[in-house]
């Protein structure tokens, strides 16, 4: 029997009552969920509406509730504070500045004394400033075991190159005797106004 057959049939019989009987049946809570249940179709509709309906109630409730709930969490974790404990709050802040200030002052000057001491570089004594005075101290300390390692490095450098070279001039500008010494032939014929003079005397 086709759909065309059983509408037909449905329509010629309303009035019957064990027909009306069989179709109430099937419009009673099981049967609809029966009916959903065998139906893809008529399920995916179903929770579609739903869905619409869910969000349009969701959107309600967060334009009538959430914005109330939102404000009195906010005051329950932050509760307003009055005009006295916002200016006490203030004045901390700014004794609590002060204080680190007078340290930092206090730090500085005796970094400076202690760098002066040890022949540091006072301008990178800033630098080295911790939180407070035993870690200036430490900081300072290894400041002057790399500026003294540095130093010792530069003077080996020095004396393990070509060694002393005397100054080929004295202060006045003229050739030394111990210049000539060290002097090549050429040097000597290109300073030979200066090697005579230096004959002479």
């Amino acid at each position: 029997m086709e759909w065309k057959e059983v509408k037909q049939f449905i329509e010629e019989n309303k009035g019957n009552e064990e027909v009306s009987n069989y179709l109430q049946g099937l419009l009673s809570v099981e049967g609809v969920q029966q009916f959903l249940q065998d139906n893809k179709e008529a399920k995916s509709w179903l929770d579609s509406t739903v869905d619409k309906r869910t969000s349009k109630s969701l959107e309600t409730w967060k334009a009538n509730h959430l914005e109330a709930l939102i404000d009195e969490e906010v005051k329950r974790r932050f509760p307003e504070k009055d005009a006295k404990d916002i200016e006490l709050e203030k004045l901390k802040t700014e004794v609590d500045k002060m204080q680190r200030e007078k340290q930092r002052e206090i730090l500085t000057n005796q970094a400076i004394k202690i760098a002066s001491d040890k022949k540091l570089p006072l301008p990178l004594v800033d630098f080295f400033i911790g939180a407070d005075e035993e870690t200036t101290n430490a900081n300072l300390e290894v400041l002057e075991s790399v500026f003294q390692s540095s130093v010792q490095s530069i003077v080996e450098q020095r004396l393990k190159g070509d060694g002393y070279n005397p100054p080929r001039e004295n202060h006045n500008g003229t050739l030394t005797l111990d210049s000539l010494k060290g002097m090549s032939q050429a040097e000597i014929n290109q300073n030979w106004d200066s090697v005579k003079q230096l004959l002479k005397q």
